[in-house]
């Protein structure tokens, strides 16, 4: 777990707070909201009936298949920890599910869920772009910061506008919406302000804040949302409320949980293709049923609308048969006022549905009429005269104020064949009202013309009125889709008139939706008990693989004797005899290892025994070696000035001068070596001109190189070559590779050196067309003791220490050397290379200056 330190000041300003903020607590609460909200939508569509859902209706299962994958990645990205890119794919599918909702509420004029929605799917899109604070102490929740936000924007405007607001809430909450607006501004900024300076704060400030912001939201949850049945705002202010609240709890919580380990993921894994299974199966399973049972209700009421059809036309044939029974009678009794009003009350009597009779004369006079019905007289006269053109029965609509009336006509015949009148008889549309009503639909029966004839409305809760002209639609073929009904229309047979019958979807499918309803609440009890069983899979699975990772680091640690358990899991089982007989090999091994390094300690040291020794033995070689060279070297001196008379005794003498300055020599390196080996040499550094101090080498070297009759190439800059070196080891370094070259080039041979600057180096090259190295010796050249094959012929070979001490005082001064050769008898090379200085040299090695020529390009000499 990362934590990280509290910025002293304020180094970035808000900037660098929001960078700082977790998402982790956006992910989880946002999550399960999508996540829940998203199978209640597809189990139970029918909660989301409200106003503020009127936008996502029709697209309300693949909102809410978006809203549960949303939700689901989302908690996936806060345990697997994807890629960047993932992880900001999935925020802009959670911020998209989110804004579409808060777009739902926007339309309908809910304003508090606009709000929230908009500032969380906002932030859902940022917080895909963080990286996210793991600590789980000290830096704020950018979850906590967006519901603060939140809370004062609602909370403004609860107390500044709360008429505007009273939309979100149902009326009996109305004189709240002060009371909670005061309480958001309190608790929103206080919340906000926590998350940007959580460093500085105690925890009972942290604790206070979040406790007052959980009340503030659940409050809320619990009187505007809950009474609307708006179910995601629920789930946001009732869960979020609780989130809010006990926060400071969960993230302590969230923050010990190892999300990389095997059995997290694997229960993560398990419990989301598990509930994915239910929620999706049951949804799909629910929704089917929901159809078929759509359409039986439909069927049943197609049944009941062709019924209702049936019914009006026999209704209204035995209502025309009988106005023609009135008519013959009225036709066989005199067209007298008194006669004809006796025979109409008695008719009226006998036929109760029927509202009033009128007699017309042939000119449409009324001769008698029964009922407090009034019919125009122009209507009347148009009766008289159609029935005068046709005699037969007519069917009339008229309307009388707002009440609609039916009309039958039947012709008076005085004698046959000849019209005299005719009778109508006026029937009230409650009668047809009557006959069409249907407890729990609502039935309407109009002319196919847009007239109305009669309607009856027994429902369970109030319909929508139906569309105008829709019995002009149904007869022209045309179906009507109803939202919040199931509608089915029938034409009456001979009238072409229109019958409508209606239930509420929520009537007509009410025992599906409580099955549904039922069917979510077993989700949200076997989701739970779904999680628990994949968490105890999973650490079942897990837990031999992590008692073998736990052997495992013991084998590492080196305790080769702890027990690798077995296990019921074949893989599992088969990997643990593979690290069990890796572990026998790994012991095996290691024992055998042990043994080898006892030995290899032994003779490491037995050596370190016999090399300092050795060390000694040459120290104390060299130094009991220069008392006989100076005894010798003193004689022979003495010799040399006493001048002996023979010639051969002169030769004797000079052969013994040389051989003891050869020996001088050789001692006076292995005392070096011995020195530079025990750590008691010091370098005297100060200001030297490279260019000067290859001078000097030069000439201490002249006599040798003369002597061998080589030709010697001098190649120096004209620019000095500034180091900060000891120049007495320097010219030790470059007599000896001038000395070596010298020694194993035949006699007539040829000699190069060079010094040059290469970038911030200054390089020293001694070339000779000499015997070479061997490929095999090359790699050790520099190793102490170490040469070649010497012929009995080569006097002059050395004891192989001189480029043993050329190395290390190189690298005393911070420099390297290697050496080259194309092989036996093919020259070689050696190339020092030393780190140059920053200034002029001014020291003693100016005086070398009058020693050698002027530098020029190139020097021979023989």
């Amino acid at each position: 777990m990362e934590h990280f330190s509290a910025p002293s000041g304020n180094p970035g300003g808000l900037r660098a707070h929001l960078a700082r903020l977790s998402p982790e607590g956006l992910r989880w609460t946002v999550g399960f909201f999508c996540a829940f909200v998203g199978a209640f939508v597809l189990v139970a569509p029918h909660h989301f009936m409200g106003r503020p859902y009127g936008t996502l209706r029709p697209y309300a299962a693949a909102w809410g298949t978006l809203a549960l994958l949303a939700g689901v990645f989302l908690l996936a990205v806060s345990i697997l920890k994807p890629r960047r890119w993932v992880v900001v794919a999935v925020h802009a599918l959670v911020g998209v599910t989110l804004l579409a909702l808060a777009a739902s509420f926007g339309f309908s004029g809910a304003w508090t869920g606009m709000i929230s929605y908009i500032v969380l799917g906002l932030g859902a899109v940022a917080a895909g772009f963080l990286r996210g604070v793991r600590s789980v102490e000290r830096f704020g929740d950018l979850f906590a910061l967006l519901m603060g936000v939140i809370a004062t924007i609602a909370g403004a405007l609860m107390a500044g506008a709360p008429d505007l607001m009273r939309s979100s809430f149902a009326e009996f909450s109305w004189g709240y919406i002060p009371t909670l607006g005061i309480l958001f501004l309190l608790s929103g900024p206080l919340l906000a302000w926590v998350q940007l300076r959580r460093p500085g704060l105690l925890p009972r400030q942290i604790w206070g804040a979040h406790l007052l912001a959980g009340l503030a939201f659940f409050s809320f949850g619990c009187l505007a949302s809950l009474p609307l049945r708006a179910w995601t705002g629920v789930a946001l202010y009732l869960g979020g409320g609780l989130a809010l609240a006990f926060q400071p709890w969960l993230r302590r919580r969230l923050g010990t949980v190892d999300t990389s380990a095997l059995h997290i993921r694997l229960a993560l894994t398990l419990a989301t293709a598990t509930s994915l299974a239910l929620i999706l199966a049951t949804a799909v399973v629910t929704t089917q049923e929901e159809r078929l049972a759509e359409r039986q209700v439909g069927v049943t009421q197609q049944i009941e609308a062709d019924a209702i059809a049936q019914n009006v036309s026999d209704y209204v044939s035995l209502n025309g048969s009988r106005a023609f029974a009135v008519a013959a009678l009225a036709g066989q009794t005199s067209m007298t006022p008194e006669a004809q009003l006796r025979l109409l009350a008695a008719s009226q009597r006998a036929y109760r549905d029927v509202a009033g009779f009128r007699t017309l004369d042939a000119q449409g006079r009324v001769v008698a009429g029964t009922g407090s019905v009034g019919l125009p007289i122009r209507r009347l006269r148009g009766i008289a005269a159609e029935m005068q053109a046709e005699a037969r029965i007519l069917l009339d609509l008229e309307t009388l104020g707002e009440r609609p009336l039916l009309l039958l006509s039947a012709p008076i015949r005085e004698r046959p064949g000849k019209v005299s009148g005719a009778l109508v008889a006026v029937f009230d549309s409650d009668s047809l009202g009557r006959r069409i009503s249907r407890t729990g639909s609502s039935v309407h029966l109009a002319d196919g013309n847009g007239f109305l004839i009669a309607s009856r409305d027994t429902s369970e809760g109030a319909l929508p009125k139906l569309p105008p002209g829709w019995d002009e639609r149904v007869r022209a073929g045309q179906r009507i889709a109803r939202q919040r009904g199931l509608i089915a229309t029938s034409v009456v047979p001979g009238l072409g008139w229109v019958v409508a019958v209606e239930r509420p979807r929520a009537a007509a499918l009410a025992g599906v939706r409580q099955g549904r309803d039922s069917a979510f609440l077993l989700l949200l009890l076997v989701i739970p008990l779904a999680v628990l069983g994949g968490i105890y899979a999973a650490r079942r699975i897990a837990r031999p693989l992590g008692a073998l990772a736990s052997a495992v680091g013991q084998i590492g640690m080196g305790n080769l004797g702890v027990p690798v358990e077995a296990s019921g899991i074949t893989e599992v089982s088969h990997l643990s005899t593979a690290f069990r007989e890796m572990r026998d090999r790994l012991a095996a091994r290691t024992r055998e290892s042990e043994r080898l390094a006892a030995e290899l300690r032994a003779r490491a040291e037995a050596l370190a025994e016999t090399d300092r020794r050795k060390d000694e033995f040459l120290a104390m070689l060299a130094h009991e070696l220069r008392n006989p060279l100076g005894a010798i070297s003193n004689a022979s001196y003495l010799m040399e000035q006493i001048g002996p008379t023979e010639p051969q005794m002169a030769r004797s003498v000079a052969i013994i001068r040389r051989q003891v300055q050869h020996l001088v020599r050789m001692v006076d390196d292995l005392l070096d070596v011995s020195r530079i080996t025990r750590g008691k040499v010091e370098l005297r550094k100060e200001p030297v001109d490279l260019v000067e101090v290859v001078r000097h080498a030069v000439e201490m070297t002249r006599p040798l190189i003369e002597d061998r009759g080589h030709e010697l190439r001098v190649a120096l800059p004209a620019e000095p070559l500034p180091l900060e070196a000891d120049v007495t080891r320097l010219e030790q370094v470059l007599a000896n590779l001038l000395r070596n070259a010298a020694k194993y080039t035949d006699p007539g041979g040829r000699i190069e050196l060079a010094a040059l600057r290469a970038g911030e180096e200054a390089v020293v090259c001694v070339k000779d067309t000499g015997i070479g190295i061997p490929p095999d010796l090359l790699p050790r050249v520099f190793d102490l003791f170490a040469q070649g094959e010497q012929p009995l012929d080569r006097s002059g070979g050395g004891l192989g220490i001189g480029l043993t001490l050329v190395r290390s005082l190189v690298e005393m001064h911070g420099g390297r050397v290697e050496a080259r050769s194309d092989g036996p008898g093919l020259g070689s090379e050696f190339v020092v290379r030393l780190p140059l200085a920053q200034y002029l040299p001014t020291s003693p090695t100016e005086k070398l200056r009058p020693l050698a020529s002027e530098a020029t390009s190139s020097a021979e000499s023989r």
